[in-house]
């Protein structure tokens, strides 16, 4: 299926590795000239070089980072045509175990950074009349997760920005939606302790998922074919939601 997103410019945060990587991946391989933002600037080079995108070293757990990462894509490529924003999830938590600071920094690092990116780059998307947003959250938004206190919680508030917002941009051509990962194979996946073959086991595809077929939901997404799909929370999880 042809995208049509030949030539358009797209910034993904999160892109040196993970469902970041594999979304940037996908978007290069339909066409689009990819600007990747990461902190760690060996990690993120190295991936740029392997799709052939733009990296851009930006830290972005603080507001500081976060704008100059703005610049610096702007600098670049312009404003982009298409955005995808994904950030690693926050610290493992029950609710006894969150604390005040643990609230502040895990709602900068979601919430607040998926506000600013909207900030910077929705308005000239409408200008344009044309624009895509996507923004990777969790599963664990919709159907809640042992231990992820922080991710429930401020995922789910990020849907309600995403379907409010796509109702107030949707007759200027800008789509936004976000998708939902289950249990895909990333370095964060593998972090959480989890046994894996059980978790496998109790998927309906009985299996993990893999980062490209995630990437390949964004960039769907972010095409000329999904032109009427916004305010929408997708989720790619192989089955394990159950709920409509």
């Amino acid at each position: 299926m042809n995208l049509d997103i030949n030539g358009r410019t797209a910034l993904v945060t999160g892109g040196s590795k993970g469902l970041g990587y594999a979304s940037a991946e996908a978007l290069v391989r339909e066409g689009a000239k990819v600007a990747i933002a990461a902190r760690t600037e060996e990690t993120l080079t190295k991936a740029a070089k392997i799709i052939d995108a733009v990296p851009i070293v930006a830290n972005l757990s603080d507001r500081t980072g976060v704008l100059a990462c703005i610049d610096k894509t702007r600098e670049t490529i312009g404003n982009p045509d298409i955005l995808v924003i994904n950030t690693g999830g926050p610290a493992p938590a029950t609710f006894a175990q969150t604390t005040p600071d643990g609230w502040r920094e895990a709602t900068d690092q979601l919430f607040h950074f998926t506000i600013e990116m909207l900030n910077a780059f929705l308005e000239p998307m409408k200008e344009k009349g044309w624009g895509r947003i996507v923004v990777i959250t969790s599963f664990a938004a919709q159907e809640p997760v042992a231990n992820l206190l922080y991710s429930n919680a401020l995922r789910a508030g990020i849907h309600g920005l995403v379907n409010s917002v796509a109702t107030e941009v949707a007759g200027h051509g800008v789509t936004i939606n976000a998708v939902m990962p289950g249990f895909i194979m990333t370095d964060r996946m593998t972090g959480l302790g989890l046994d894996l073959d059980n978790v496998a086991q109790s998927i309906p595809a009985k299996r993990m998922g893999q980062p490209s077929e995630l990437g390949d939901l964004v960039a769907f997404l972010c095409s000329e074919r999904a032109t009427y799909i916004t305010g929408q929370a997708i989720a790619c999880d192989g089955g394990l939601l159950q709920g409509i």
